[in-house]
């Protein structure tokens, strides 16, 4: 009687823990919450089965497949908070992706747009430069 008493008691409290929204399903969709409220009606079950008389080993094993129940809920909503996470974080580094791209497009542009400015100002003279260019490569020839 005292191990069910134990057992019974540790599974109260970490459900109690759960659901005071410490570390399970505070933000996880409506199933987390549904699988929380069959497992506060199992647990009630159980306590409805001990107090009419089961067998400990009975209870027993009842608690045991109630607090592994409960582990695989935490896990799930800790795997599910953890799998949120990291899809933010994608979403925050793809954006930033697309911001540095556009910024790289825009510099090329501006540059691009510079350079070509340039080049029209001063096409006339590139003509002027050549000319003196070969001008001087004559006379260090002749």
């Amino acid at each position: 009687m005292h191990f069910r008493f134990q057992a019974l008691l540790g599974f109260l409290l970490v459900l109690g823990f759960c659901f005071s929204g410490g570390g399970c399903a505070s933000g996880q969709p409506a199933q987390t919450s549904d699988a929380q409220s069959q497992l506060a009606k199992a647990f009630v079950l159980v306590q409805q089965a001990d107090m009419a008389g089961a067998s400990p080993e009975q209870i027993a094993e009842l608690a045991n497949n109630l607090n592994l129940a409960l582990r695989y809920a935490n896990e799930s909503a800790s795997l599910s908070t953890a799998t949120a996470a990291e899809a933010l974080s994608l979403a925050n580094a793809a954006r930033e992706q697309i911001l540095f791209r556009q910024a790289v497009a825009y510099s090329t542009a501006v540059g691009a747009g510079f350079a070509s400015a340039l080049l029209v100002t001063v096409f006339h003279r590139i003509g002027e430069f050549a000319h003196r260019l070969r001008l001087r490569s004559r006379q260090l020839d002749g």
